[in-house]
């Protein structure tokens, strides 16, 4: 197959970048509950579609419970990420999304003792870079003033607290692939996540229809870039390491930042393209230090 698990990652990495910027751009306008709603169901008709495609796994206690814990890690991360699109610029929170290999190192050497390597370390160190010179388009002199005013940004806290969900999440859903195959999770499992947050609907106060009216064709394109994203991971992880196909779909960090910027108009624009480009070269290296 070659170079093909490549092209997959970066398919991901577009519709990642694509559903993010769509999201910001066209259904801010709901609550968060309402954005992560629309954006599980806008992908909902083309999963169903792809059911044909999935062996169905046997339901043993190891994958329900991992399951269980997914759904639950992926419910809070997802309301938080929507309320980060909402209220910060795109290009200004979704490069804090880079720190989630650092959590999984963190992790990593506080519950197992595992020490990160120098790529690791390396890492580590560009992420860090690269988050300051984030920073430097907030306008505030002094040298940790720029650090500090970027850390008051609201958007960009709650960011921060999704990469560290995702640094569990991403456990989970390779212990799930072993339970159950990619195809399950990479098809049924979206599914099942968008059941879940449908369930809370008629507690929530989305007047859904009405909000998407006049919205429908946006609501097509989001779904075709989740899709996008979920099935050219599936089928990508099946043909190469989990960490390299990683270490590519992280160029959606990039790609949300340049939509951020050239789409969405949203300014400083170059201290974010510059510091998301060593932020995102950290975390690479971080996912192919082994």
């Amino acid at each position: 197959m070659g170079y093909a698990w490549l092209l997959f990652g970066l398919g991901a990495a577009l519709g990642d970048a694509g559903a993010d910027a769509l999201i910001k751009r066209h259904f801010s306008h709901l609550t968060p509950y309402g954005m992560g709603l629309t954006r599980t169901l806008c992908a909902a008709p083309f999963l169903l579609a792809a059911t044909v495609l999935v062996e169905w796994p046997a339901f043993h206690w190891q994958l329900l419970l991992t399951l269980a814990a997914l759904t639950a890690l992926e419910v809070s991360s997802s309301l938080l990420y929507m309320a980060s699109l909402r209220s910060c610029h795109l290009s200004l929170c979704i490069p804090f999304l880079s720190f989630t290999p650092v959590f999984i190192l963190g992790t990593g050497w506080l519950l197992l003792g595992e020490m990160p390597g120098p790529m690791g370390l390396v890492g580590i160190a560009l992420i860090g870079v690269g988050g300051y010179i984030l920073s430097l388009g907030t306008g505030v002199r002094g040298f940790w003033g720029p650090l500090a005013a970027l850390l008051r940004e609201r958007g960009a806290r709650m960011m921060l607290m999704v990469a560290f969900i995702f640094s569990f999440t991403a456990t989970l859903y390779k212990l799930a692939i072993l339970h159950s195959g990619p195809l399950f999770m990479g098809i049924v499992y979206p599914l099942w996540f968008g059941g879940v947050m449908l369930g809370g609907y008629p507690l929530s106060r989305v007047p859904l229809a009405k909000a998407l009216q006049g919205r429908w064709l946006w609501g097509i394109c989001l779904g075709v870039c989740v899709v996008t994203s979920i099935l050219c991971f599936t089928f990508g992880v099946m043909l190469t390491s989990t960490a390299y196909l990683i270490g590519v779909k992280r160029l959606s960090l990039l790609f949300g930042v340049l939509l951020g910027g050239l789409w969405l108009h949203e300014r400083p624009f170059l201290p974010r393209l510059a510091g998301v480009l060593f932020m995102v070269g950290g975390a690479v290296l971080i996912a192919l230090r082994g």
